[in-house]
């Protein structure tokens, strides 16, 4: 069985993993970000496996987490 290399993304907290997922799928769709970021969307599938979370979970994860920030950053500038 081959060893896959760790990366980066191996070290960070499941939130911070789901979050960067979710953002960039959702910027390289609306062609914000190039499709080199696909390398990076790989790694970060590669740590979830590993982990033994599926893409959907962590899909769903961020895309709750990134609502959670805009809901929060919208009361903290409405006081």
């Amino acid at each position: 069985m081959v060893k896959e290399k760790s990366s980066l993304y191996d070290k960070l907290p499941l939130e911070l993993l789901a979050g960067f997922y979710y953002e960039i799928n959702k910027n390289i769709e609306k062609g914000i970000l190039s499709n080199a970021m696909y390398h990076e969307i790989r790694l970060m599938e590669q740590t979830a496996l590993r982990k033994g979370i599926s893409l959907e979970y962590l899909h769903d994860m961020g895309s709750r987490i990134i609502q959670a920030e805009k809901l929060l950053r919208e009361k903290t500038m409405q006081h």
